[in-house]
This record gives C-alpha cells, structure tokens and sequence, in this order.
C-alpha cells in the first residue's frame, strides 16, 4: 500500500484491498500449498541430474580440447563453454539469493523429526502469504529486474552460439505480457502464494541450466560433426555362454573395445591368435575341455580420431566344472514377497524325480511337478538357500535374496511425470489413471487404481478437485484436462491401488504444468 495522505476513498479501497486479499489466502487449501512444495522439491531433483549432464558435457569438450589441443574449433567451444558456465552459474545463483530472501524474510521453513530447519525439503513456514514477495516484487519494483535479468541470461546465452545455431535452442526463459493489458510481473507474482513463487523461482533456475545444456550439446557437436566424443576406452569380454562350463561343451565370449565405433574396425586377438570381428565386436569360441579355471587374454588394436594406434588388453576367464545340478528362478533374479517365485531344479543325467530340494528357514516350496516349484517367501529373512541333493549327495546350491515388490509408478496416460511441464496435445489425450510397475522383471503382477483425486489450479482461476475409483477418467476429470492452458497445474495424488497384498496407498504424487 502507498504512503501519503489519503482519501477517504482510498482508504476504504485499500482496506478491501486487505480483506479480498485475506480471503484469497485463506481459499488456497493446504494440499494445494503442499504441491507447490512437492513440484519445488521435484525441481531441485531435477536441477542436480541436469547439473550432472553438464557437468559430463562440459568434461567431454575439456577432453577434446586437452587431447588436441591444436584444434581451432575444440579451442573454440572449450572457451565459449567456460564463458557459458559462468553466465548460467550467475543467473541461478541471482535466483538463489531471490528465493532466499523470499524465505528468510516470510519466516524459513517449518523444520520437523525428519528434516531441520532450513532443509528445502520442508515446507515453508509461511507457504500461503501473498502480500510480501507481492510488495516487493510490484510495489518496489522488484518484478521488472527480475523480468529484466531474465531476457538479459537469455540473450547472453544465446550470444554464445552462431546466428544460425540460436533458433535450435528451445529455452524457457521467457516474460511475454499476457493478453489483456496484465503485466508479466503481475500475472507471476500478485494474488500468488509464496509456495508457488518460490516453485516458479526453482523453475527459473532449471529453465537457466536447460538452456545451458542445449548450448552444450551443440559445442559439442560442433567438434567432429558425426563422430561421438567419448570420455574413456576399455577393452571388454563378455560371456555369452556363462562362465561356468561343463565339460564337453563350448565356452562363448564377445570381446570389444566399449565405445568403439563402427567407422572403424579393430584387431583383436586372443593368446596371439587372430580372430574375426564385424562392427568392432570379435566372436571367441574355445571348447572347455579341462576342469578347472581356464584363462586367456585379448588384444584390441585400433585406430583413434588423431590417427594414433592404440592398443588395449584384457584378461578373461572361465570354469570348466563337472555337472552338477542346475536350479533357477525361472522369471527372476530375486525372489519377492507375496508371489509363487517359480522355480526349476535339474542335475543333468539324473531323473528330475530322483532330485531332493529343499529351502532354508523363511520359504516354503511348493512343488508344482516334478523339477519344478513354486517359492513362497513371508520376509523373514533376508536371503533364502535352495539346496538339490540327490541320494543325500548335495549337487548345488543357489541363494537368493528376498525382495519387496517394487512400488508402483503413477501415471496419467502416458504421462509418467519425468518431466515437470507437458504439452496440452499429452495432458488432453490423457483417459486413464495407471500405477505401473516400469521394468519389473516378474512376469503378470500389476497394480489396480481404486482411489485417486484429480487437482486442477488453472493459471489464473480457482483450483478444483475431482475424485474417482477406476483407472477410467472420471467425465468430470476428463473436461479438466481438456481445458488446459499454458500454465495450469495438474496434480495426482492420493491413490490407491490393488496388488498381489490387496488395495495399499501408491506413495508420492504426479505434478505437471501445461508448457506453451
């Protein structure tokens, strides 16, 4: 509010001012302050992996630079990357100081058992107020040098590439006024918590190091155009037969130099002797024909970009074994909580009816027919034995350890939340909520959704929350996504979901903003 003698007037349209503005504050609720915090401390998660990319991508151009360092355009983008990770180090740490301000200011964060006070894991103390970061960022101005530092980190950056290079960067820095006359400054930060200020601010920081790390990719590029830079070599011998062969069969191994390149083949030898190779992987075959450990070793000879020669070796090896019995998780490398494990159990050259097998303490065999089982396992212990025996002569033994069935992932369609911001082509052709299980090895487990709630919060308009029982949307929750605009927030939470233990809670939520 302005200071100064004041009418009558004014005085009374300020104190509506304060009353509207109370009211708005008390009409966001606490679950839509608590995902604003969800979809900050998701931005901080993502901010360090594209921290790390950078940081890979950046080393990869050091790399090329210090190995020639005559190169013209390796010398080139190796100081246009250092100048860019200054300019991008500085907006994010101006953003930093922002955001810390903000915080400091409206009270820190709660603090609580599981994280001390100040961890931007926690909430913060004051996540509903909308009149400080509001009086500083309108009332003294703050917003349009805010505006300004950002389209100021845009251009600089950008300045780093070519002309004819800028338009394939996609950056997110970005203050256009919205349409009908309201200011960029405005539409950001009047009648907005301060939860949703300082997620826009950790927003802002990821926008800065996306753009950094489009720019890098294309320093990089611009090295070999084609040919991939690559940060180390090493020489590898992979068993395609397994390392355990018994005798009288073969003992088969891929050997290639990792990160080879199909542009240009390699030597190999195995113990002196050449062997063929196609697209810089070579084929050994060696048929085990003593007990015990055999060895040999390879040799990889091949051309680098300079032109240099270069040689690597590496040392394999395998046991030649008696047979004895073979006992496996038929879908699994572990075993689960909850599920029929099957089992298969064999000692070759020995009727499968004649094969004791047994469990430790924890797991309970449930023979299906002769040679095969189902493994029962309540948790108890933390891995389980399954020993094959054949007229009381132990002939194997396999230990496996006891896992949980992972959680499910949520998703909405196809969205499975690994980027914060969606198109509204994605949020639209959205019909079902799914809890998935990504890459779980075990064959025919899946979630069910019993229980969901539906969170819309319009960019400019009041959050609404629809509730549903099945993986089909809801008609309600379907003309939801099919208003979307840039700049509205969906959020998913509360689900529930039926597996192997019956209906359990699917922790976390599901948060993605419309991007333009």
């Amino acid at each position: 509010m302005a200071g100064g003698k004041l009418t009558v007037r004014q005085k009374m349209i300020n104190m509506m001012y304060l009353v509207l503005t109370a009211l708005l504050a008390l009409n966001v609720s606490a679950e839509i302050l608590k995902s604003f915090h969800m979809v900050e401390v998701s931005m901080d998660s993502a901010g360090r992996n594209i921290d790390e990319k950078n940081k890979n991508t950046m080393a990869q151009i050091e790399k090329f630079h210090t190995d020639l360092p005559n190169d013209t355009k390796g010398t080139e983008a190796y100081n246009k990357s250092i100048e860019l990770k200054k300019i991008a180090a500085d907006g994010v740490k101006y953003f930093q100081t922002l955001k810390d301000e903000l915080i400091t200011t409206a009270g820190g964060r709660k603090g609580s058992d599981e994280f001390p006070e100040g961890d931007p894991k926690e909430e913060l103390a004051q996540a509903s107020n909308i009149e400080l970061h509001a009086n500083l960022m309108i009332n003294q101005g703050k917003g349009s040098e805010v505006k300004a530092k950002i389209n100021e980190l845009r251009t600089k950056m950008l300045a780093i590439l070519p002309a004819d290079k800028q338009k394939m960067v996609k950056s997110d820095l970005l203050t256009e006024d919205p349409k009908g006359g309201q200011t960029w400054e405005s539409e950001m930060f009047e009648h907005t918590p301060l939860a949703a200020v300082v997620a826009l601010m950790a927003k802002t920081q990821n926008d800065i190091k996306n753009t950094e790390s489009q720019i890098l990719d294309l320093l990089k590029g611009s090295l070999t155009d084609d040919v991939q830079i690559v940060t180390d070599f090493q020489a590898q011998i992979i068993p395609t037969s397994g390392t355990y062969i018994t005798l009288g069969n073969k003992y088969e191994a891929e050997i290639f130099l990792a990160a080879s390149s199909s542009r240009s083949e390699a030597d190999i030898t195995v113990n002196g002797s050449k062997i063929t190779s196609e697209k810089g992987i070579g084929k050994y075959t060696m048929t085990a024909t003593r007990e015990g450990i055999n060895k040999f070793k390879a040799v990889i000879s091949t051309v680098n970009s300079s032109g240099q020669k270069k040689t690597y070796e590496k040392e394999g090896e395998f046991f030649a074994l008696a047979p004895i019995a073979v006992i496996s998780a038929t879908k699994m490398n572990a075993v689960y909580i909850g599920l029929e494990n099957p089992i298969a159990v064999s000692v070759p050259g020995v009727g499968a009816n004649k094969v004791n097998v047994s469990c430790t303490a924890g797991g309970t065999l449930k023979k299906k027919k002769d040679g095969e089982f189902d493994l029962l396992v309540d948790g108890s212990q933390r891995t389980i034995t399954i020993t094959a025996s054949v007229d009381g002569k132990t002939m194997g033994i396999k230990e496996y350890r006891v896992r949980q069935v992972p959680k499910p992932t949520i998703m909405l369609g196809s969205i499975d939340g690994s980027s914060p911001t969606v198109t509204m082509g994605q949020i639209k052709s959205s019909n079902f909520v799914l809890t998935v299980l990504k890459d779980f090895v075990f064959e025919g487990v899946k979630y069910t959704p019993t229980d969901w709630n539906l969170v819309y919060k319009p960019k400019n308009g009041q959050a609404s929350v629809e509730k549903g029982n099945s993986e089909q949307l809801t008609p309600r929750a379907k003309s939801m996504l099919n208003s979307a605009r840039p700049g509205d927030l969906y959020i998913l939470m509360g689900i529930k979901a039926k597996g192997p233990a019956g209906v359990v809670p699917v922790p976390g939520s599901l948060a993605v903003e419309i991007r333009n």
